[in-house]
């Protein structure tokens, strides 16, 4: 009877050798990279968890091993992973992992899996890169700043200058980086995103049937943790400042709450505009494919990101977009994919305005422009191939890649 293999058969088996059961072999020579990240549940861990999926995958599909450890239970909704990539959970021993690894990429600050694994790779003489996924943005830096600060100079600030390399998402988030690790080596690799769960949605009708109040509407969708730096205020703002001029304009909020849903609701409410505003909660799979499909906008008005997964969720989709200039996304801008303002009430008022008052061909036309960027430029396979051109150079098989800045 075959078994699931232990973390040690997993991290020292040969790279030529086939796994106890499932595909076929990998060709030989094929490297095993280690992912450390806190956890893989969507609900609790939000955007990190399709990026480190993603980036993981990519990475299989290019021909490498990968495996993910984490310290807390992940959740995957019965999603099965890529050839060549394993997941093993809290029973997992984090510190031999490190040590069996030839690279180690460690996603998010601020957290134990971080400190152990910075820890454990420098004692081994282990590389490892580090993936901030935006909370080193002045932003978050501010966000329980003397907590940070503490833990900064006395944890974080040497995993952070010791690293290999670090992983930056978007272009500003290199110069955040910068001033916290000055001499460290930095990879600009952006999200990616996988094109085909976002081909043939289903019907506006499948959601429409459980939220009739959207049917005949022009539904705004924001799709993210219910966070205060995800500017949930400036979209109350702005929808009490539009209702009475866009009677049709309808708020559809799909995202786990992290504090940000009772102050919204009690802006809109106080404005007699409930009913103007639709919660599904935390989606995924089919159901977030059907939200997707209802929408005919999205908008993200934060405070603060990394780089969105659900921005470029929403351009595979064909929408046409609000963003921030806080989103760092200025070639989205620049490709005429989105409307890009300033995270203040009244630009994002004027920016919706100007979405609404576009005709449906306009906003096609953005739409359009938004998904050529992404079939161009922002598929996982694309970052993927980047990716795996910055480990090898690190595991001393290859020369510096472009995308890394010194």
């Amino acid at each position: 009877m075959s078994t699931t293999p232990t973390l040690a058969e997993v991290l020292t088996r040969p790279r030529h050798q086939p796994r106890t059961q499932g595909p076929p072999p990998r060709p030989a020579g094929s490297p095993g990279w280690l992912h450390l990240c806190n956890g893989l549940d969507p609900a609790r861990d939000g955007g990190m968890v399709p990026s480190i999926l993603g980036m993981a995958s990519a990475l299989c599909r290019a021909g490498d091993d990968v495996t993910i450890v984490t310290p807390t239970p992940s959740r995957l909704g019965g999603r099965s992973l890529e050839r060549g990539l394993t997941l093993l959970g809290p029973d997992a021993d984090l510190e031999a992992a490190v040590r069996s690894a030839g690279v180690v990429h460690m996603h998010g600050l601020w957290q134990g899996h971080t400190r152990r694994g910075a820890r454990e790779a420098r004692a081994c003489k282990v590389p490892y890169v580090i993936t901030a996924h935006g909370m080193a943005e002045p932003w978050a830096l501010r966000h329980k700043r003397w907590k940070k600060s503490l833990y900064l100079a006395l944890v974080e600030a040497r995993n952070l200058r010791r690293a290999s390399c670090l992983h930056a998402l978007s272009r500003p988030e290199i110069g955040h980086l910068r001033r916290l690790a000055p001499w460290a080596p930095i990879g600009f690799v952006p999200n990616g995103v996988d094109l085909s769960f976002f081909d043939g949605l289903p019907a506006r009708a499948e959601l429409e049937a459980e939220h009739p109040e959207l049917a005949g509407k022009f539904v705004l969708l924001f799709y993210a943790r219910l966070h205060v730096k995800k500017g949930l205020d400036l979209l109350a703002q702005a929808l009490r400042t539009l209702a009475p001029e866009f009677p049709d304009l309808h708020i559809l909020i799909a995202g786990r709450d992290q504090g940000g849903w009772a102050p919204f609701d009690e802006a809109v409410r106080s404005a007699g505009l409930g009913r103007r505003v639709t919660r599904v909660g935390h989606v995924e799979g089919e159901a977030a494919r059907r939200v997707w499909a209802a929408a005919d906008a999205f908008t993200l008005p934060s405070y603060s990101e990394g780089f969105s997964m659900a921005i470029l969720e929403a351009l595979a989709c064909r929408l046409p977009c609000l963003i921030t200039t806080a989103c760092h996304f200025p070639e989205l801008d620049a490709a005429g994919g989105a409307v890009v303002a300033e995270p203040i009430a009244e630009e994002i008022t004027t920016g919706l305005r100007t979405i609404l008052e576009m005709s449906p061909e306009d906003r096609r036309r953005m739409g359009d422009a938004g998904r050529r960027l992404v079939e161009r430029d922002y598929t996982w396979d694309r970052q993927g191939l980047k990716l795996a051109s910055v480990y090898r150079w690190l595991a001393g098989d290859g020369d510096r890649p472009d995308c890394v800045i010194l």
